[in-house]
């Protein structure tokens, strides 16, 4: 036997690592659905069919919402120059991944019930009693479009910049108006990505957890809030794998329309693109566009405002203080069974093996003529938290470091898969025929050839799966039993002690590590597509 048959290749590696660390923890799942359960799948279904409707229906009313506000922010990031675009690029990817606790954390202060804007209204309009902003159907789709309008905003700009403009000028010479060359062009052209970011929004809000578990209620409750409820309270993984397959059949089928649109949307470069104009404060509508600008970029960072509020500001006395910071770093108490500062540990090598490993595979993917390649990334932008979290519980158990993290790189795999195909793809095909004409062999194409042109792009895929992981909160909770803790994890343990203070300070340490990661993005990113 040759020394080859030993070494597994790059391909057999990528689906190897698949089929045990995404696929067998599914089978256990759809065998626990039809095996450990006296109910069967259609009486649960109909038994839960509420939860069902109000899963579909926030998704979509959300998904509605986020459309409104991401479309007319891709137009003046794609179409307008102004100073600090690159800032403001970098702030608009913090919501995607930004620990849906501390969202949860942060609205609470500024729309709860004795929230700021509560506050404002009693104390400057003379209201007797609080507005109800927050709890119910409507907390859910705030938290919702502040969470996906980015990405709604970076498909539909991505596209937006790069449109070929000759059938925009063709169409005017004609004499078509503005009008009829948005509609019947700019927007036939656009739609590919605008339904592509509205189908991954749709499943991300269907698959919605910790805000819909803290704001919702058990009116608004949803399927995935009912999985993890049977799973952690009635130990009913009969149930609880019945809905998960249901949830996960239901989101491939969404994740593999979103596919194939996601591939449409990928307009080519090589056209003549229009020239991004500088915003004109001269004009009523240069005016608008500014305040737009403003606004988001204010509604992005006011959750974080509200936390370093929280975290540094005495709320009796209203004087600076340091010490929710001294709690985190000097106390060492012991929450959960790990410190603060243990934490932190846990969730930076969680994320670092998460990272390159979702890079490694993703760029395998990507290089690598895979048949079923569409259906791993359909499958894997669809599978939910709390389902992949359950597949691992019953297949390699809890408690262990290393499963949680291969968890997170199943997770991020979408994201680093599209980046790096998106950067191969911009690399011209005769330059790497004609280097394979000269005798290269494919590891000295890639050495070569694709590796300089997409090696920021890798840099890009390893900050975007490091800062995913780092936020990621349902999976870990399902898996570390009590012994590998990361920062959300810990941020939800202090604010089950109702310590919003200590919460707001690990908050905020986890948020600047992303936006560190996210304005490294950025910058080293030269155009690099992130979504």
């Amino acid at each position: 036997m040759g020394k080859n048959n030993y070494i597994l290749t790059a391909k057999t590696f990528f689906l190897l690592f698949f089929f045990v660390f995404f696929f067998y923890p599914l089978i256990l799942v759809l065998i626990k659905a039809f095996t450990k359960t006296s109910v069967s799948f259609i009486d649960v279904l109909v038994s839960n069919k509420k939860l069902i409707w109000n899963s579909f229906f926030q998704a979509s009313v959300s998904t509605v919402f986020s459309l409104l506000i991401g479309i007319p922010a891709a137009f003046i990031l794609a179409k307008r120059n102004f100073f600090g675009k690159k800032f403001v690029k970098a702030v608009s990817l913090i919501p995607f991944v930004f620990p849906s606790i501390l969202v949860v954390i942060s609205f609470v202060i500024i729309f709860g019930n004795n929230g700021w804007i509560n506050y404002f209204l009693k104390n400057f309009f003379g209201f007797e009693s609080h507005v109800q902003f927050l709890y119910g159907f409507s907390g859910i789709i705030l938290a919702h479009v502040f969470y996906n309008f980015p990405i709604v905003m970076r498909f539909v700009s991505d596209s937006w910049e790069n449109l070929d403009v000759k059938m925009k000028e063709t169409a005017k010479t004609l004499g078509a108006g503005k009008k009829q060359v948005f509609f019947n062009i700019t927007l036939k052209q656009l739609m590919p990505s605008i339904l592509a970011s509205a189908l991954l929004v749709f499943i991300f809000c269907f698959m919605s957890f910790a805000i819909v578990i803290s704001l919702g209620g058990i009116q608004f409750s949803t399927l995935e809030v009912e999985i993890y409820r049977q799973i952690t309270r009635n130990l009913n993984f009969g149930t609880a794998s019945i809905l998960a397959l249901f949830q996960f059949i239901f989101l491939s089928l969404i994740g593999l329309i979103y596919f194939h649109y996601s591939k449409k949307y990928s307009i080519k470069e090589k056209g003549i693109k229009e020239k991004p104009k500088n915003i004109s404060l001269n004009s009523v509508k240069g005016i608008i566009e500014a305040l737009f600008v403003v606004v988001l970029v204010f509604s992005v960072l006011l959750p974080i405002i509200a936390l370093v509020f929280f975290a540094f500001f005495n709320q009796e006395t209203g004087t600076f203080t340091l010490k929710a910071f001294e709690k985190i770093f000097y106390s060492g108490k012991s929450l959960s069974g790990t410190t603060p500062l243990l934490s932190v540990f846990y969730s930076l090598i969680i994320a670092l093996i998460a990272s390159i490993t979702a890079t490694l595979t993703g760029l395998i993917g990507s290089l690598k003529k895979i048949s079923i390649i569409n259906f791993f990334v359909a499958s894997s932008v669809s599978v939910s938290v709390i389902t992949l979290g359950l597949g691992y519980f019953i297949g390699f158990g809890s408690g262990n470091l290393f499963f949680i993290a291969l968890g997170h790189s199943i997770l991020a795999f979408p994201f680093t898969f599209r980046i790096l195909k998106n950067a191969l793809n911009k690399i011209d095909k005769e330059s790497i025929d004609s280097a394979k004409t000269l005798g290269a062999n494919e590891i000295e194409v890639l050495k070569k050839i694709q590796f300089p042109r997409i090696k920021n792009a890798l840099f890009v895929a390893l900050g975007f799966s490091f800062a995913v992981s780092l936020g990621e909160l349902a999976f870990v909770l399902v898996l570390y039993d009590g012994i590998y803790p990361t920062m959300p994890v810990y941020i939800y343990r202090l604010l089950t002690t109702f310590d919003l203070f200590a919460a707001s300070a690990m908050g905020l340490i986890l948020i600047a590590v992303s936006f560190i990661v996210f304005y490294s993005i950025e910058f080293f990113s030269k155009d690099t597509r992130v979504f």
